[in-house]
């Protein structure tokens, strides 16, 4: 399988506040970092199988620290069309998931969305982030 066929759209939205202010600080923007664990050399999980996905948060050098409030995780198989929830447990790093694969070969996209205790969130969508197959 070719690799141009996963991750072909990234969409991140951040909501933040900002105002002016007399020397440079860096804005409390925050992205999700996802590790799967089970997949092949080419990013696959067997059709039907359960993929583990730790993941965390990395904020931007030099922001504001807050601390970052339960995070939403949802995977779709139909390529956005709809989404359904995954089950998320805190680790002391991050969080883990256990995503259930389709029985048949495809393409999973995640959406996670994150909101801190000063208000900050983000949402990021990973279209076809894994392949099934």
């Amino acid at each position: 399988m070719p690799h141009s066929t996963l991750s072909t759209k990234v969409e991140s939205t951040w909501t933040f506040r900002s105002a002016s202010t007399a020397k440079r600080e860096a804005l409390p923007l925050t992205a999700v970092r996802f590790a799967p664990q089970g997949l092949d050399e080419y990013n696959r999980a067997k059709p039907g199988s359960s993929t583990r996905l730790p993941f965390w948060i990395e904020r931007n050098p030099g922001a504001p620290a807050a601390a970052v409030k339960p995070i939403h995780l949802q995977m779709s198989v139909d390529d956005g069309a709809t989404w359904r929830d995954v089950r998320v447990r805190a680790k002391s790093s991050g969080w883990t998931a256990q995503m259930t694969n389709p029985h048949t070969a495809g393409f999973v996209s995640l959406r996670a969305t994150s909101t801190d205790t000063a208000g900050n969130s983000v949402s990021q969508t990973i279209h076809r982030a894994c392949a099934v197959g």
